[in-house]
């Protein structure tokens, strides 16, 4: 059976919710979305946060920490679950977005912060139906708390943006939903989200495991799929070819829409305002919104103005970190098809 379950992996401040926008889903009637195309993991993540996990050796939770989060993890795979059985009953193409690092399982956090040796227990991993197999996998690059058999299940396209405009977009975010205390807080959590390494590994993952089967439903395609920002915002016939992998139809395609009313604003939460303030007080695709003509040097200067020497220079570090990740996938990433 032609798979039609499709993951699209993103990260803060990507642009992962224009993307979104313009794949006009609420109008694509073969597909299933859910609310915002997706996050079913990100309960968990907030959790994390709540109990105050997040940078946290694990070797330091409690029990009860540990049996709060491993429910979690359980509960929004059920959700997700139950979403895919609902859209695939209904013949549906299945459609969800997730921040990677939403999945991403705590002895993989842990290894991150502290070295791999770190910890010797193994991956956290939820448990699936039998109709998946026999049993379960965790393999290396694996780095999320679902095991192999439910991730190949899945073709995938990763959404990736320039660092030097996500990361400082990120740092603006925590100032705004918390204070510039909390921003300049809590290292261990900051380097958590201020890297592409968890889309990498995942990426890396699926280009293993996905080669040794047929994926190429439309002949020319070879996943995982990369698509970077920049098109986005820049080329609508990227959007349009990739509209036509997902099988979904390019007529429903939206490049302009209507602002946000104050009646539409006032019904939204305070945090969804910050993150989507930009995209709900549009009217369409900003190009300049793109990292064309960015040049690092100057945007250090910037960020050392705005945020304090200190933290400006941990903003330019961790930019530089994750430009060989970014610039690997981005130039993987899909392009206008050939004429």
């Amino acid at each position: 059976m032609k798979r039609r379950r499709f993951y699209l992996l993103t990260y803060p401040r990507s642009a992962s919710n224009l993307l979104v926008r313009i794949l006009a889903l609420d109008k694509q009637p073969n597909v299933t979305s859910g609310d915002l195309g997706g996050y079913f993991f990100i309960s968990s993540y907030l959790l994390m946060k709540h109990l105050k996990l997040r940078g946290k050796h694990i070797e330091e939770w409690t029990q009860d920490q540990r049996t709060q989060m491993m429910q979690s993890y359980q509960d929004s795979f059920n959700k997700l679950e139950e979403h895919v059985e609902s859209g695939e009953a209904e013949d549906k193409i299945v459609f969800v977005k997730e921040h990677g690092e939403f999945m991403v399982e705590p002895t993989a956090q842990t290894r991150f912060l502290f070295g791999q040796n770190s910890v010797e227990e193994l991956p956290w991993t939820v448990q699936i139906p039998s109709t998946y197999g026999p049993e379960t996998t965790h393999s290396s690059f694996n780095e999320t708390v679902l095991p192999d058999e439910f991730l190949r299940t899945w073709l995938p396209t990763f959404l990736v943006r320039h660092p030097a405009l996500v990361f400082p977009s990120h740092y603006r975010t925590i100032i705004q939903n918390e204070n510039v205390e909390a921003a300049e807080a809590g290292e261990a959590q900051k380097a958590l989200v201020m890297t592409l390494h968890w889309s990498r590994s995942l990426y890396d993952w699926y280009t293993q495991h996905l080669c040794k089967t047929d994926t190429k439903p439309n002949g020319d395609v070879t996943w995982p799929l990369v698509v970077d920002a920049d098109d986005i915002m820049t080329k609508p016939e990227v959007m349009i070819r990739l509209c036509e992998i997902l099988g979904m139809d390019p007529t429903k395609l939206q490049f302009t829409w209507k602002p946000a009313s104050d009646v539409e604003l006032a019904q939204l939460p305070s945090i969804r305002k910050i993150m989507l303030s930009t995209l709900l007080a549009s009217a369409g695709v900003i190009r300049e919104k793109s990292s064309i003509d960015l040049d690092i040097d100057v945007e250090a200067e910037k960020w050392r103005s705005e945020f304090g020497q200190r933290e400006g220079e941990k903003m330019e570090k961790w930019v530089r970190a994750a430009m060989p990740d970014y610039e690997f996938m981005k130039a993987r990433r899909l392009r206008p098809r050939a004429a």
